[in-house]
């Protein structure tokens, strides 16, 4: 039996990205090895690690994580990988995981019987590369068998091990589509590009059959935008295409009305697409969406 730790899960639409819409089961698991501080701060003038809002929040006062604010500045979902909040987080056998993943689907079914439109598994986190050991022995269990599709949202900084590519080998066989959602930092995310930019990942991930791979860049201004196309420009996008989305940056509704129009705008004139943060027009700040 392996056990995993997550944040939450729940069902919603996807509102990022390629399946933008899509009616979704998510399941954040805990931990991650980036923490993005430059997100929602002037570039370039970082507030200390020591004095970030989830850093200061007095846990005490929350019994879940879904009671916790969404942070205006770093990352939007530090809760599922600061130590500070790891007890709010679940850590439960893989079995009774897939159980309550299939009972968050209406009618309990990976699909709608009156159309037969299935229902996607997103897999997100914190960064969900971390759990490549234990995640064979969750997806891999009957009650997910009717899964058709699984995006793994991933920061891709982290290569596949041979056993896990070896196991989505064989998964993908088996009527399974998987998409990468991957999400590599730019230098506005305060992160390291030697430690973030990991194209020989993005090569290994769209080996696995049956599987799609897209970039999707958190973006503020222009100044994005000439970082991305010096990726391009070394890693030979043209040699090994894959889609590349713009997403605005904010993860409240405040920051993001600052940001989504100027990107849509930016996308436009550069000939990228652009992906919503749609769950956050809907919802509001707030986990669970």
């Amino acid at each position: 039996m392996s056990k995993i730790r997550y944040s939450e899960m729940f069902y919603s639409i996807q509102g990022e990205g390629r399946f933008v819409g899509t009616p979704s089961v998510f399941l954040r698991l805990f931990g991650c090895n980036f923490e993005c501080p430059g997100f929602g701060q002037e570039r370039g003038n970082l507030v200390p690690r020591d004095q970030m809002p989830w850093k200061n929040l007095d846990v005490s006062k929350y019994k879940s994580i879904e009671e916790l604010p969404v942070m205006e500045k770093g990352c939007d979902s530090s809760a599922s990988w600061a130590k500070e909040y790891m007890h709010l987080s679940t850590f439960e056998e893989h079995d009774i995981l897939a159980e309550k993943l299939t009972n968050l689907c209406p009618d309990k079914k990976w699909f709608y019987e009156e159309n037969m439109q299935d229902i996607h598994l997103v897999i997100t986190g914190g960064e969900p590369m971390m759990w490549q050991k234990q995640l064979p022995d969750l997806l891999g269990h009957e009650s997910l068998r009717h899964i058709k599709n699984i995006t793994f949202e991933t920061n891709s900084s982290f290569a596949l091990t041979d056993k896990f590519l070896e196991w989505l080998h064989e998964f993908s066989l088996k009527d399974h589509h998987i998409t990468w959602s991957c999400s590599p930092k730019l230098s506005i995310s305060g992160e390291l590009g030697f430690k973030a930019i990991k194209p020989e990942n993005w090569r290994q991930y769209k080996k696995v059959q049956n599987s799609h791979l897209y970039l999707k860049f958190v973006v503020q201004d222009e100044q994005d935008i000439k970082e991305i196309k010096e990726i391009e420009y070394v890693y030979d996008r043209w040699e090994d295409y894959h889609d590349i989305y713009l997403m605005p940056c904010g993860g409240t509704s405040e920051t993001l009305a600052h940001t989504k129009f100027n990107v849509a705008e930016i996308a436009m004139k550069h000939g990228y697409k652009f992906s919503p943060r749609l769950h956050v027009d809907l919802f509001g700040n707030r986990w669970g969406t």
